[in-house]
């Protein structure tokens, strides 16, 4: 998830509970912290630990759920890595000028992409689809875990209903195979049956960032002025959710059971559709973080500074609201 498009990100953290009322958040902790040039533009966890990636071609590796964070050395590429995805049995991660690198427990190694565009984000499924997007309408797809890749064409004229190629921030790979994509003009394209076809099911005005669809079908994406579009039907339909923020928002993280959380600049909220606090602490009101990942104990959010955030969300159920409230 992930929101890393290059152009100074931002993570928005948003979180909702079904169950109960939302308490303020835990004051975020400082898990890492790099110089002032570095940046983290990704992060994902799978069965070996966290995997942020950044600027030139910097690689952090966690192995205690996010708490600690060491680099780990790749010789593959000198590139910005704007985007990672984590999946059983490998890592994919792509980056400045089509790089496209992969980790499957020997270290890290960079295959064939076929494109020089810069590439802002991957995701994969365990079936091996597996697709990158960029600048420009790059769409990559590859079915064997992204040792080898194909373009996609499309006809963008219709699609955005302008003579300009979008830029494509994010994207989700479902179970399924079913693809989910997210871009400039408000663009939602969305793919059931692995790349074949597509259709547009989503257009408007403010660029989106962030992307994510959780096991649940529950989905959002995220972008300009503070924009956030809501799924509950897996990528198919889309609505507005207000917020009280104008900020750019580029990275979104949900899953079923659990809160949302949401990325933007200089800014992040906790709540709900109709209901949000602010999250205040670290450098959350001057920095930026560009994308975030679940961890046991909440969230993480990565971006300036090469900095790690650790996000601990206070969540009240009904119980302790009628407590709280005698």
């Amino acid at each position: 998830m992930a929101a890393r498009p290059g152009i100074g990100a931002a993570v928005l953290a948003l979180a909702a509970c079904a169950a109960g009322a939302l308490a303020a958040p835990d004051a975020p902790q400082l898990r890492h912290r790099g110089i002032a040039h570095d940046a983290l533009y990704d992060v994902c966890f799978d069965a070996r630990g966290g995997v942020a990636v950044g600027a030139a071609g910097v690689v952090l590796a966690s192995a205690d759920g996010g708490a600690s964070w060491q680099p780990q050395p790749q010789a593959a590429t000198p590139l910005a890595l704007l985007g990672i995805a984590c999946e059983p049995a490998r890592r994919l991660a792509v980056g400045q000028s089509g790089a496209i690198l992969v980790d499957d427990g020997g270290g890290w190694r960079r295959v064939e992409s076929g494109s020089t565009q810069r590439l802002l984000a991957v995701d994969a499924n365990d079936a091996g689809i597996a697709v990158a997007v960029g600048g420009f309408g790059t769409v990559l797809l590859s079915r064997d875990h992204g040792e080898h890749w194909e373009a996609l064409a499309f006809d963008w004229q219709p699609i955005v209903e302008d003579f300009a190629e979008p830029h494509l921030y994010d994207v989700h790979v479902a179970p399924d195979g079913a693809i989910t994509l997210v871009g400039e003009f408000e663009l939602v394209l969305r793919s059931g049956d692995a790349g074949a076809s597509w259709t547009r099911v989503h257009k408007g005005d403010a660029s989106l960032f962030g992307l994510h669809i959780g096991a649940d079908g529950v989905g959002y994406a995220v972008g300009q002025q503070g924009r956030i579009l809501r799924s509950d039907d897996g990528g198919a339909g889309w609505s507005a959710v207000a917020t009280p923020v104008d900020a750019p928002l580029l990275g979104v993280w949900s899953a079923p059971g659990q809160p949302v959380f949401v990325a933007g600049m200089r800014t992040m909220l906790v709540g709900a559709a109709d209901a949000w606090r602010s999250i205040d602490g670290a450098d959350i009101a001057t920095g930026w973080y560009a994308a975030i990942a679940q961890v046991p104990a909440g969230v993480v959010a990565v971006g300036n500074g090469g900095q790690v955030l650790a996000i601990a969300p206070a969540v009240r159920n009904d119980a302790e609201d009628d407590k709280h409230n005698r």
